[in-house]
């Protein structure tokens, strides 16, 4: 009988641990994201917010010029890609999760593809609100 309570216990354990290690590991976009992209006029700052709700990506992307909504966004695991409609020019982005950083390579610019690296913009905190 303590054999069977005991193994019970285990496999208990085992699965809480299992699930608290899925939830660590989960992917999470959500939130702001800055970064520098390297234009013939020098760098243009660009700020995105994701959202993401299953396998759909939504948010804006903002700069110094105003804020776009985001449009045609997907998320797949550690690649999402979006477009953002800039007077009429689709800009596509391709973008990996790189944990505490994002890749991106933007296409449909004048410049040609160009690539550049989002950081997560700390959420402010109780004492700053």
């Amino acid at each position: 009988m303590k054999t069977i309570i005991i193994s019970r216990l285990l496999y208990f354990c085992l699965a809480v641990l299992l699930v608290i290690n899925i939830g660590c590991n989960e992917k999470d976009i959500n939130g702001k994201w800055k970064g520098e992209m390297e234009t013939p006029n020098g760098p243009f700052e660009l700020t995105y917010d994701f959202l993401v709700t299953g396998d759909s990506l939504s948010g804006t992307a903002s700069s110094p010029m105003g804020s776009l909504p985001i449009s045609s966004g997907k998320s797949n695991g550690d690649s999402f890609s979006f477009d953002v409609d800039v007077n009429g020019m689709i800009i596509n982005s391709q973008c990996t999760f790189m944990s505490d950083s994002i890749l991106m390579k933007v296409e449909g610019i004048m410049q040609g593809p160009m690539e550049m690296v989002l950081k997560r913009v700390p959420e402010p905190t109780a004492e700053a609100k």
